[in-house]
């Protein structure tokens, strides 16, 4: 009669170890891709390494750029959380210190903006359909020449990237009252050249838009941009991501950014 075999279940010991070479085998193509350490540990530092609780450093490999390290695990088990022991090896980059720093960089976070991908022809629907407050006081005028709209054209019909737009989607009664939806918040000079040259009312090379070649006017309602809207934020919000937003085209003056942090004061 043949034996019945029995599945011996390993000690945590065990299943350490054989985490730690299942990690070290994956490990080994990303070797090479990682740049010498700015920082490193010892064994026996503690670390932090992403959620895991509790990391230790046990190894120190590839002269720094990998460790070895012991962890807490906890796992949700449908509701009944309960903590283990695992063994991960990892670059360097993704191992740091417990404590952090004292820095206060980060502004502008009451501004929330959710961007998307989106094409040309989804920016000349929005014009139009709901209609884009460009003038708001916050804004400086219209200041890009011939030129300027030339080169963004140009950008379009060469495939490169144009740059942001932002808006702030303004509520019910606003709309009821300005007939605008929108307003715009970034890219005031490329969505008005955008505008323009789709009504005819400059040429990119000598042609009009009329005049394009069904393939051309394709590629331009086509070409890809990101747009984001600002919803439920209050003006000086808005205002403060405006001094901070980059642009292209022509920079804004000083005198314009000297108005908008008037505004911001008051």
């Amino acid at each position: 009669m043949a034996r019945k075999k029995v599945n011996k279940e390993l000690t945590i010991e065990e299943q350490l170890q054989q985490e730690r070479e299942n990690e070290l085998s994956f490990i080994k193509d990303e070797v090479s891709h990682l740049n010498e350490p700015t920082y490193r540990f010892e064994v026996g530092d503690k670390v932090k390494y992403g959620a895991l609780k509790d990391c230790t450093v046990k190894e120190v490999l590839y002269d720094g750029k990998v460790y070895g390290l012991h962890c807490i695990s906890t796992e949700e088990n449908y509701g009944n959380p309960y903590d283990r022991e695992v063994y991960r090896v990892v670059g360097w980059t993704s191992v740091r210190p417990l404590t952090n720093g004292d820095s206060r960089f980060s502004k502008n976070q009451d501004v929330k903006i959710n961007f998307v991908n989106s094409m040309i022809e989804s920016l000349i629907h929005k014009y139009y359909a709901f209609g884009v407050d460009m003038n708001p006081e916050y804004q400086r005028g219209y200041v890009w020449e011939l030129e300027d709209k030339q080169l963004l054209i140009d950008s379009i019909f060469n495939n490169i990237d144009i740059g942001k737009f932002a808006f702030i989607h303004l509520d019910d009664k606003k709309w009821a009252e300005t007939g605008n939806r929108y307003e715009i918040l970034d890219g005031k000079q490329r969505l008005s050249t955008i505008i323009d040259f789709y009504e005819n009312r400059f040429p990119y090379n000598g042609v009009y838009y009329n005049d394009l070649s069904a393939k051309d006017k394709n590629v331009f309602l086509n070409h890809n941009i990101v747009q984001g809207e600002v919803r439920e934020a209050d003006r000086k919000a808005v205002l403060k991501y405006f001094l901070m937003l980059n642009r292209t085209g022509k920079s804004m003056d000083q005198s314009q950014l000297d108005k908008v942090e008037k505004m911001l004061e008051e």
